[in-house]
């Protein structure tokens, strides 16, 4: 038997309710009440009186707890009560106590797992995030509950680093994201990292190095002296400069993405920064570079595999062509003014605008569009 005025809706009435769309609460008596929001949410809402003053508690979702069930969670609510005990209070101090138990680590776990791991980002983009996270962000506030953190710890987390106003900025942005992230799961309100103003700490930024294009008869005497480089680093650099890829694209570059016979080179979304994958002809004389350069990786599966124990099995480091550019200007093999591997991207465009070769076909080249 059930009580009087207790069991007032059925099944039905509540499937045709949803189907209707339109806001309501209805009571099902002894203070259960099924309610629908304007977005359409269906929920069960426990009303009691503790004390004198009016309270609730929301039991849960419909359809994910059934009529029956609200029904036997509202009786088990109501025993509570009779006890004078308050069901909304210990359901916030669990909520509270579940907070607690999340570390900054255990935030950056699962902003790597449902984020980073997602396949949105390119790869370098990934691996930049996942540098700072383990060897700036965790060591500082790792053990931290994501709760305490406030903006002082973020500032002497980037004071302590040591890095250069650019690095410093990266830090900032991706601390900024751990917090954003626990923000998402409610588990704080406010992101310690928002206020912080590098310009404040730091001053403003230092001039950003403006790029350099080689001129071309800086090409003419970087190309007679190249070979002073290295053998691997000369034919990643010509095959950089005649291509207009990015350095990672070539770092990143698999034998299985490059068909010599065809003269292609696919290079797939996650290697590029704008996540969007494109084919890049292959002239004879790149060709000639890539044959080379498959004689000297012998098995492996990079077009460029790293050359120290450390790195066995994977590609070559990022830094290797860079500095390998910088000891041959500070032993004075190179007679022309200093440049880094992005440069070819700047000196391939001028050159191309100097041909005559519209900057909508050389955007297309160095895949900005």
């Amino acid at each position: 038997m059930t009580k009087r005025g207790t069991n007032l809706l059925t099944d039905i009435q509540i499937r045709r309710w949803i189907a209707a769309g339109e806001p309501l609460g209805k009571s099902d008596g002894g203070g259960l009440t099924f309610t629908l929001s304007k977005a359409g949410t269906a929920s069960w809402v426990l009303r009691y009186m503790l004390e004198g003053k009016a309270k609730e508690l929301t039991l849960g979702n419909y359809p994910d707890i059934s009529l029956a069930a609200a029904r036997k969670l509202a009786s088990e609510r109501r025993v509570s009560v009779d006890k004078g005990q308050d069901p909304a209070a210990e359901k916030r101090a669990e909520r509270q106590k579940l907070k607690a138990a999340w570390t900054v680590r255990r935030v950056v776990d699962d902003l790597k797992t449902k984020v980073l791991s997602s396949g949105e980002l390119s790869v370098g983009t990934v691996k930049a995030k996942y540098w700072d996270l383990d060897n700036i962000i965790l060591p500082r506030l790792g053990a931290m509950n994501v709760q305490d953190v406030t903006p002082t710890d973020i500032v002497d987390m980037l004071d302590r680093s040591g890095r250069t106003w650019t690095m410093q900025n990266r830090f900032l942005t991706n601390v900024g994201q751990v917090f954003d992230h626990a923000i998402g799961r409610q588990l704080i309100r406010v992101n310690p990292a928002a206020g912080i103003k590098l310009k404040s700490l730091m001053g403003t930024r230092p001039p950003v190095r403006k790029r350099v294009m080689l001129s071309e008869e800086e090409l003419r005497k970087l190309l007679t002296s190249i070979d002073g480089i290295g053998t691997e680093n000369a034919l990643a650099l010509k095959i950089l400069m005649a291509t207009c890829v990015r350095t990672s694209e070539l770092l990143l570059a698999r034998w299985e993405h490059v068909d010599l016979d065809r003269g292609t080179w696919f290079v797939p979304a996650e290697s590029v920064k704008t996540r969007t994958g494109f084919l890049v002809p292959v002239t004879p004389t790149v060709r000639a570079w890539f044959l080379e350069l498959k004689a000297l990786a012998d098995v492996s599966p990079w077009v460029l595999p790293a050359r120290n124990a450390r790195r066995a099995g994977s590609h070559v480091g990022s830094s290797t062509l860079a500095a390998a550019i910088s000891r041959a200007f500070e032993r004075g093999h190179l007679d022309i003014r200093r440049f880094t591997p992005h440069d070819t991207r700047s000196t391939a465009k001028g050159h191309m605008r100097n041909m005559g070769i519209s900057r909508e076909i050389s955007e297309i080249a160095l895949n900005h569009t």
